[in-house]
């Protein structure tokens, strides 16, 4: 019958079996730093973490220190000068430098235990090489982004549909509520138009606009001031007799404007342009 002694040494060899196992099938490197002295003592997969052998990572501190991405380093070692007053954990990702010379994402967990004075004598932790869920993590930040931006876009052709008339006609319907985002967009919309198209003639049609108040007469005005910069001819249509009584209430200056009751108007006074230009190139040829 096996002595207390020897099932206590079974029981510690299985302990140490199932350990290494599982380093093993974590790919953990295993540390224990010395504080005083500064050396580390390494064991586990360094060498599929950073691809250094055991023996190459005689450093110490100051080694480990080296390794780090400059643009890391600093708040690497705040956090472990912190954890190592407060006696807490230390939990950090950074960039460690590989033995090819690469970069390798790292997650860093250790714990400082307390010497008899009462301060941190020893850390003992695990390095982890996260590299391939951060480049997962990164592949779906860069794929959120693109659908923002997608979205984003969609918004504006949605907010600020710009449709051609002709040749030198643009037209402007604008549904719903402006707030400031939208007013810029406008104004960005109407520029980008006449400059890509060309366009002589812009036409603004508010009749999807359910209230006008001071902001956005403001806006419709700026708008239009910018477009005429650009030798732009603006016309507003769509004007309900609310519209017309408020825009007057708030004494909004509509000179910049050429007005129509609809947009049909307003299209026809494009074409009307139009067709008196391609007669007086007829004209011109004879």
């Amino acid at each position: 019958m096996p002595s207390d002694e020897q099932t206590l040494l079974r029981e510690l060899n299985d302990l140490r079996q199932r350990y290494a196992v599982l380093v093993r099938a974590l790919r953990l490197m295993i540390y224990d730093y010395d504080v005083a002295t500064g050396v580390i003592s390494w064991s586990g997969e360094t060498e599929y973490v950073c691809g250094r052998t055991i023996n190459e990572l005689d450093g110490g501190i100051a080694q480990w220190e080296a390794l780090i991405h400059p643009e890391d380093r600093e708040r690497a070692l705040q956090l472990l000068g912190e954890a190592e007053t407060k006696l807490s954990e230390y939990d950090i990702e950074y960039r460690f430098q590989h033995k090819n010379g690469s970069y390798v994402w790292i997650l860093d967990r250790g714990y400082f235990l307390a010497g008899p004075d009462g301060k941190a004598a020893r850390m003992v932790g695990m390095m982890q090489n996260i590299s391939e869920i951060k480049a997962i993590e990164f592949e779906r930040l860069r794929m959120q982004e693109e659908i923002i931006a997608a979205q984003e876009r969609a918004l504006r052709e949605l907010s600020t549909p710009l449709v051609p008339i002709s040749e030198r006609a643009v037209a402007l319907p604008l549904v719903g509520v402006i707030d400031q985002r939208r007013a810029s967009l406008i104004i960005e919309t109407l520029l980008e138009g006449v400059a890509t198209r060309g366009a002589e003639m812009v036409i603004i049609d508010i009749t999807g606009v359910a209230t006008v108040d001071t902001f956005i007469a403001d806006a419709l005005i700026r708008a239009a001031r910018a477009v005429r910069l650009l030798g732009a001819h603006v016309v507003l249509t769509g004007i309900s007799p609310e519209v017309a009584q408020t825009l007057v209430s708030l004494g909004a200056d509509l000179s910049v404007f050429e007005t129509r009751a609809t947009l049909q108007d307003g299209i026809a006074l494009a074409m009307n342009g139009e067709l008196a230009r391609g007669k007086g190139s007829g004209l011109a040829k004879r």
